[in-house]
């Protein structure tokens, strides 16, 4: 042992190293099991939540993600509405028939989605000629026998320096978890 010998007047008393309590032990194992515990449902909340991130640039296109947990089997009774952050009317999806009747007039000819994904469940919808005003939260409600919402929040972005593919880009939160998750790993065990 490597304890520390003092010397009294009386007799010599030998002191052992100190060591963690198994109660203090103890504490720090529930400490880590919560952490990662709060940590895993921190991280699943973003999956939970039915809110994507889409980046697009002006002047191109960007498709905004909305799908069914449960694909329809048919095109009947498919009902969807896109609505802009001032519950403006974007696209309407009624019976499985893309329509523009009510569409808002600064969407003409720019909102599309793909009829040929419907029975999968798929009710994305398509923005071209991005243009500053597009930015904001857009609401997919899919009306069936049950509802679903999803948010999409559309970021506009001035032409990128190097040409990307017209479609907009989705920033990646799982390499920032990834980073964030191995540098609480190397505090927790050091």
């Amino acid at each position: 042992m490597n304890g520390r010998c003092f010397r009294s007047e009386q007799h010599a008393v030998r002191v052992a190293p100190s060591t963690p309590s198994n109660a203090t032990l103890k504490n720090i194992t529930m400490t880590r099991w919560w952490f990662f515990t709060l940590l895993s449902v921190f991280l699943m909340a973003d999956e939970v939540s039915l809110q994507e991130t889409v980046v697009g640039f002006i002047g191109g296109s960007a498709v905004l993600p909305c799908s069914s947990k449960e694909p329809p089997l048919t095109n009947q009774g498919i009902d969807v509405r896109w609505r802009n952050k001032y519950k403006l009317n974007v696209y309407d999806i009624m019976e499985g028939k893309g329509s523009v009747e009510e569409q808002n007039p600064q969407y003409n000819n720019r909102a599309e989605t793909f009829p040929e994904e419907y029975k999968t469940g798929n009710f994305s919808l398509k923005l071209n000629n991005l243009q500053h005003t597009d930015a904001g939260k857009y609401l997919c409600y899919i009306i069936s026998e049950e509802s679903e919402d999803w948010i999409v929040e559309l970021l506009i972005k001035e032409h990128p320096e190097r040409q990307l593919p017209d479609e907009g880009t989705k920033p990646r939160p799982e390499m920032l978890v990834m980073i964030i998750s191995i540098l609480c790993i190397g505090i927790l065990f050091s």
